[in-house]
């Protein structure tokens, strides 16, 4: 039976992009889907299919975040008032661009908080998504079916989570653009992608990436939000090369490591190829991810007092030549294909509608 599905993120892209490849499987089962967020990224949505419902955000234009926008450490209150912010704009906003044409269901984002009130609004069902660990809520809250777009053994403290969550694995999904990548034939190939600075240090992505060519690796430095002016003017060593919007998929299925910040976007995209991770974590979420990375014996974490260059080195040479470490990475590939992705996802947004 053919539905109009709702999905609803704020625009950002470690929330947005997770959302994509369900938004394309919907639309290949032949729903109707439109999928509000903000303005900038509807060229991107409208290739899953979906039809996009913009709305005039105070986010970053960009969808990613520079240095400051967000406090990486403090007590979440700067966090709940632009996430606030953000709610009292969309409502309004989107309340008039649907009208009349009220859907079956919304999929939303854990963070996406005028979704919710849509949903009481609308009086419609809805499902959540999450693109990274489930937290539990401070106040009770409805349950609601939740996807989740990570692994089970990657959750933390994931025995505390009741039946309505649902983990199907990462959801990828390609554009049909975003450049060309040649790996070299002759070095190996290491995934820079800790965006522009790190723990203040701006010149950090830069000092990891020249220590690990220096080591013999050809590294790519993977920027979200642009070409960094920093980058632009220092001169690059050899085996160093710096991309905007490169899809990680093509450097993944040749590379041998993958420095992170451990936001679970990344971490997920090397584990499904099978590439050991090495976590340098900056945010709360993102030392989660680290501490369960390196407790499945499929990366390491470096904490930010021993947050080196040559730290990054050591530990990327340390995993490559593990085969304990390989055991691991089969293992967490062979659960990501069981996890069942899209499918499962759509599966249960599905059974919401009956």
């Amino acid at each position: 039976m053919r539905s109009n599905i709702a999905l609803m993120s704020v625009p950002l892209h470690a929330h947005v992009n997770p959302m994509l490849g369900v938004a394309a499987e919907l639309v290949d089962r032949g729903h109707r889907v439109t999928f509000a967020s903000g303005g900038a990224f509807a060229a991107l949505i409208a290739e899953t299919g979906a039809t996009p419902v913009p709305y005039l955000s105070g986010f970053p234009a960009d969808g990613a975040p520079g240095d400051g926008w967000l406090a990486a450490t403090g007590d979440g209150r700067q966090t709940a008032r632009r996430f606030g912010s953000e709610r009292d704009a969309a409502f309004p906003q989107l309340v008039s661009a649907y009208g009349a044409d009220r859907p079956d269901l919304i999929v939303h984002d854990t963070v996406t908080a005028f979704a919710p009130q849509l949903a009481d609004f609308w009086g419609v069902p809805r499902v959540r998504f999450s693109p990274t660990h489930v937290f539990q809520p401070a106040d009770a809250e409805p349950i609601v079916p939740t996807v989740v777009a990570i692994t089970r053994s990657l959750q933390a403290d994931v025995d505390r989570l009741g039946p309505e969550h649902l983990f199907v694995g990462p959801v990828p999904w390609s554009r049909r653009t975003g450049g060309n990548w040649i790996a070299p034939t002759d070095r190996r190939v290491a995934l820079v992608s800790l965006g522009s600075g790190h723990h203040g240090r701006t010149d950090a992505p830069l000092r990891c990436a020249e220590g690990l060519a220096a080591a013999g690796w050809h590294v790519v430095l993977a920027l979200a939000n642009g070409p960094d002016g920093a980058f632009s003017r220092v001169h690059l060593p050899p085996g160093v090369e710096v991309h905007h919007g490169l899809p990680p998929a093509r450097v993944l299925e040749h590379a041998g490591v993958i420095v992170t910040a451990g936001g679970a976007g990344d971490a997920l995209d090397g584990l499904a190829y099978g590439v050991p991770l090495v976590v340098v974590p900056e945010g709360i979420e993102q030392f989660l991810t680290a501490a369960r990375v390196q407790a499945l014996g499929v990366g390491r974490m470096i904490t930010p007092e021993r947050f080196s260059a040559a730290a990054v080195r050591v530990a990327a040479e340390e995993l490559t030549g593990d085969a304990a470490t390989r055991t691991a990475l089969d293992t967490m590939r062979a659960e990501i294909l069981l996890s069942g992705g899209a499918s499962a996802a759509a599966d249960l947004i599905e059974k919401q509608l009956a």
